[in-house]
């Protein structure tokens, strides 16, 4: 199924195909102090995005995994279906996105870190924000294709997850199909499918795939395929099978006789190569750029609750102000005129006289390698 591009987009893809005639660091250095960004930094305000949190990274910027995350409340029932999570969870306002799905079985206890600092703190009932580190789920959206390792023909498909997943696959009618059902608490277990998927080099399919980690401590979600061969066992062996032990050490993710099975059948987990957005999002805010190197930041209080903030780049790039209320879990990041410059300054308003914020310069360069300053702090007047 091919994708239908908008004209945006088109604009986007061409920008960068022109770009890559030339290296990346001459693409910057001719980048003239205000001229327009190709990018619109506001869409996915740095302050809100979540960039790989299980690992992964090297995304470009139309490749990945665009991806929601949902929550329950402390009063609310502990669902075992994904679909649950999604229909009744609150839903976070946060961006996140990855290069690939590929989490083998470990403790999780991180959060989901973001790209200013800090992690996802969400109100559950108890008034006080807290990280998530169970109850929730994640909502991928992606386009799958086959990477340049893959052959052409028809695959069957797979998930290893813990806890439940579901894969759903866009047929040509629009409608999302259920193509492998691994739902519910469970250890790391292998669903398994009697789908198959026909690729050719040209295909591109829309995929949605949920996941949701119920009590803590362990997560896992893996997609696998493999191209079905004459002869061939189906289904395999494994499919059903769980266990925190069973295909990874659960202390160190390394992976056990289970898993190098299933590999040593035929079995690969889809990586970075096979993943590209949806139309949907555009680009990828992940992608690694040149960063700009931010120097001489100052905040100056210009009373009645106003703050300029004067920062230099060594390239041209957008300007905007992240600040924090002490004592607070409250912070904001200024919008940005989308335009590129090496001297910048910005206007921070509508701030609170008396109290004390904590304040960063943020660039985000033609390429979007981002930049965040040291901080300052600063009582105002």
């Amino acid at each position: 199924m091919e994708r239908m591009l908008s004209i945006k987009s088109l604009f986007l893809f061409a920008t960068l195909a022109l770009a890559s005639s030339c290296s990346q660091t001459e693409q910057i250095v001719q980048a003239e102090n205000g001229k327009p960004g190709i990018f619109d930094v506001n869409m996915y305000s740095l302050n809100k995005l979540v960039c790989d949190p299980f690992g992964g990274g090297g995304s470009n910027i139309d490749t990945g995994i665009k991806a929601s995350l949902y929550y329950l409340n402390d009063n609310q029932p502990r669902y075992n279906q994904v679909s649950d999570y999604i229909n009744y969870g609150q839903r976070a306002d946060q961006f996140i996105f990855f290069s690939q799905i590929n989490v083998p079985t470990r403790r999780f206890d991180t959060g989901f870190p973001l790209e200013t600092g800090g992690t996802i703190k969400v109100d559950k009932g108890s008034g006080t924000p807290e990280a998530l580190y169970e109850y929730f789920a994640i909502r991928y959206s992606t386009v799958i294709s086959l990477g340049p390792d893959d052959d052409e023909g028809e695959y069957e498909l797979a998930l290893l997850s813990d806890d439940g997943a579901v894969w759903k696959i866009r047929g040509s009618d629009g409608n999302y199909e259920v193509a492998v059902n691994n739902d519910g608490d469970h250890p790391t277990k292998m669903g398994c499918s009697t789908y198959r998927l026909n690729m050719t080099r040209s295909t591109q399919k829309l995929v949605q795939l949920d996941y949701y980690q119920g009590p803590r401590f362990h997560i896992s979600v893996i997609p696998m395929w493999r191209k079905v061969q004459p002869g061939q066992v189906s289904p395999d062996p494994q499919c059903g099978q769980s266990g925190n032990n069973m295909y990874f050490d659960e202390f160190t993710s390394q992976p056990k006789s289970a898993y190098n099975g299933l590999l040593a059948r035929g079995w690969k987990p889809l990586n970075a190569a096979n993943y590209s957005l949806p139309e949907s999002a555009i680009f990828n805010p992940c992608a690694e750029g040149i960063n700009p190197v931010i120097t001489n930041f100052v905040v100056e209080d210009n009373y009645d609750g106003v703050v300029i903030a004067r920062w230099t780049t060594d390239i041209p790039a957008t300007s905007q102000v992240r600040f924090v209320e002490a004592g607070s879990s409250s912070e904001a990041l200024t919008e940005s005129d989308n335009i590129l410059r090496t001297e910048h300054e910005v206007y921070v308003n509508m701030l609170k006289p008396g109290l004390t914020y904590t304040f960063q310069g943020v660039s985000i360069s033609d390429t979007y390698g981002k930049a965040i300053s040291s901080p300052v702090t600063l009582q105002l007047q």
